[in-house]
């Protein structure tokens, strides 16, 4: 799975990225991760060390991509890949930019995209709702290009301590640049959408909700294609059996071709190795489920 992360500079994207790994280090609810390259887990948790401890990095001024695992209950289940991008990446044209043409091809391809915004300066600066739908016209040209394939989308709101939720005001205010976004959205059934106010900080808020609603559908896509897997697999088998007669046997071993009942044995082998696959992402599948029952979605 491909997920892409992307915003604006300064949105909190960097400081996001090593948080929400840290967290998800220690676990929740039997749920982990772990990078697959030693170093990447040092630079990650380095840098969750010193959020936590009041000091921020500096805005990435580059194209990011860790390779991560998702765990349940200390077992590898789900393999992702998580792309982050510089913020002025999006400010760049395709024509003549190597990561705005980058950019646009990795959201063709995305399984996962999550959109930061910076909550407080979406309040206090003019320029910042028109940056915003910016971005997501970046993010729905590459959706119209993509077809129906099941992608979960979630919006961040960063920086969300330093303003009042709980004014509904704000929260129009915050969620009207992406309104066309989370109509179309809204009015398709492969795409799923999440909003979710975001800290990230000493004393972080909400960072593992963005990156499980991901996986979350990530894993509900990969558990269909399994199982339309093995559905297709035990059809061919069932044709096959029923072309197996004595006949065939012989005239098979005869040829040294492989008979009709080899062939049914065969697919019904291959539905098992299918089904194997899928049986490890059934628990975190229905973990991820009641984990992200609370998730404002649209």
């Amino acid at each position: 799975m491909d997920i892409v992360m992307l915003g604006h500079s300064a949105a909190g994207k960097t400081t996001y990225v090593s948080l929400m790994y840290a967290v998800m280090r220690e676990g929740i609810e039997g749920l982990s991760l772990r990078a697959e390259d030693p170093y990447a887990h040092r630079t990650l948790m380095s840098a969750a060390e010193a959020v936590l401890k009041g000091r921020y990095p500096h805005a990435s001024d580059q194209r990011a991509v860790f390779e991560l695992v998702l765990q349940h209950d200390g077992r590898d289940v789900f393999p992702f890949r998580w792309r982050d991008y510089r913020g002025g990446a999006l400010n760049e044209r395709v024509s003549n930019s190597h990561q705005a043409e980058q950019l646009h091809e990795d959201l063709k391809q995305a399984q996962g995209i999550i959109l930061f915004a910076d909550a407080q300066r979406l309040l206090g600066h003019s320029a910042a709702p028109g940056e915003v739908r910016r971005m997501t016209v970046h993010v729905q040209r590459a959706l119209d290009a993509r077809g129906k394939a099941l992608t979960p989308i979630v919006l961040a709101l960063t920086k969300c301590d330093l303003v009042d939720l709980d004014d509904p005001h704000v929260v129009e205010r915050l969620i009207a640049p992406f309104r066309q976004l989370i109509d179309g959205i809204a009015a398709t059934r492969q795409l799923h959408g999440a909003v979710v106010p975001v800290s990230c900080g000493p004393a972080p808020v909400n960072v593992a909700l963005p990156v499980l609603w991901s996986l979350h559908f990530g894993i509900v896509g990969r558990s269909l294609e399994l199982r339309e897997s093995v559905d297709e697999r035990l059809e061919a088998a069932r044709r096959a059996a029923a072309r197996d007669t004595v006949g065939d046997r012989i005239s098979s071993w005869w040829k040294g071709e492989p008979s009709w009942a080899a062939i049914s044995a065969r697919r019904r082998s291959e539905a098992q190795e299918e089904f194997d696959r899928l049986q490890p992402l059934v628990a975190p599948a229905e973990r991820l489920q009641t984990l992200l029952e609370g998730v404002a979605a649209f």
